[in-house]
């Protein structure tokens, strides 16, 4: 994980984000773990962490683009009812 949003999350857990919805996604060109690491990151946290985690590679298609839509909508969803 790249280490500015290493410290974001950080400074993010010091406000107390335990209960709180929350996604992880990214692109990447190489390993695509960051994603990942940052979901289980927030878990740690106390965060529910919408899944699947969404990582896509390079620039993104016409499936990834319904998958970063399914994303929006689920979280969206999860929010409302909260």
């Amino acid at each position: 994980m790249h280490p500015p949003i290493s410290k974001f999350i950080d400074k993010m857990v010091q406000f107390g984000v335990e209960g709180k919805t929350g996604a992880a996604f990214g692109s990447y060109g190489w390993s695509g773990e960051a994603p990942v690491q940052i979901a289980n990151k927030l878990r740690k946290a106390g965060m529910e962490v919408i899944d699947p985690v969404l990582r896509i590679q390079y620039a993104p298609n016409e499936k990834d683009l319904l998958e970063c839509n399914r994303l929006g909508k689920d979280l969206a969803g999860k929010l409302k009812r909260k």
